[in-house]
């Protein structure tokens, strides 16, 4: 068996029928897990799951697609439960659902915006943690893999509130992972660079994906393959004596190269992930 092997994992997957995370649960689903697909939309869920089980169930059920909206504490909760009950246990969780509503001059974020970028992307995905330690507990432990991002490392002014956030979600990943190595479950960050996805498709259209690459010492601009190989890494046996951890997924754009914006690109000051 190969280290990155998941077979007889449960995995659930928030954001998943778009961008990173519908790269992450391809690629989960193809390392041998059972995954539970996650969005707001519950057909946009169910189309994911069943391409899944198309592609690798081998005419078995091996993904289920479960709705839950990030700004609701209550149905995440539910997610955790249901998720777990879906397959029989939960192994991994997987939390890239984010909000980023707002773009431009920090001193212009709504007053109301700001406090529910912050409460969604780190509040609530706290409380889908903590909903899901006691299902992994009975398993012997878990892992939990969360989507922070690189304006989370760097100053990112024209994403002020979410870079905020994903700071706060990757210092969660250390408290949590302090909290949780009790009952065996491992918690870590991926923080993204700029991906390439359904979000991030009108900032490649106005041309910049050129610049973007250009600014970053690989030479390109990243796809939701390279973050599933990150999750799928910490998710692991390859993982599973890593905790606590932040890992930049960015092409080297954080620490490598001063990170220059696109002329033009809002948001891209420091970097931003669109999930």
């Amino acid at each position: 068996m190969s280290l990155f092997d998941l077979t007889g994992k449960v995995a659930i997957v928030t954001g998943g029928t778009k961008g990173i995370g519908l790269g992450v649960a391809q690629q989960m689903a193809a390392q041998g897990a059972k995954v539970i697909v996650s969005s707001r939309e519950q057909a946009l869920c169910d189309q994911v799951a069943a391409d899944l089980n198309a592609a690798y169930g081998a005419g078995q059920a091996i993904a289920k697609g479960i709705a839950a909206d990030l700004n609701k504490i209550e149905e995440l909760e539910n997610l955790a439960k249901a998720g777990a009950e879906a397959f029989g246990g939960l192994d991994i969780l997987v939390c890239n659902a984010a909000i980023l509503p707002y773009i431009g001059e920090s001193a212009n974020t709504p007053p109301a915006l700001f406090d529910r970028i912050l409460t969604s992307n780190t509040h609530h995905n706290f409380r889908l943690c903590q909903a899901a330690r006691p299902f992994m507990k009975a398993r012997g432990g878990g892992a939990i893999v969360l989507i922070g991002s690189i304006a989370g490392h760097t100053a990112s002014p024209s994403t002020m509130a979410y870079s905020i956030a994903k700071a706060g979600v990757a210092h969660m990943a250390r408290c949590l992972a302090d909290e949780f190595a009790a009952d065996r479950i491992r918690v870590n960050c991926v923080a993204p660079g700029f991906i390439r996805s359904f979000s991030s498709q009108a900032v490649i259209d106005a041309g910049a994906a050129d610049a973007i690459a250009a600014g970053t010492p690989l030479g390109r601009i990243g796809e939701p393959e390279d973050i599933a190989g990150a999750a799928i890494f910490l998710a692991s046996d390859a993982g599973s004596f890593v905790t606590g951890q932040s890992i930049l997924v960015d092409g080297g754009r954080g620490v490598l190269s001063p990170v220059t914006a696109p002329k033009g690109v809002p948001g891209l000051d420091a970097g931003t992930t669109y999930n």
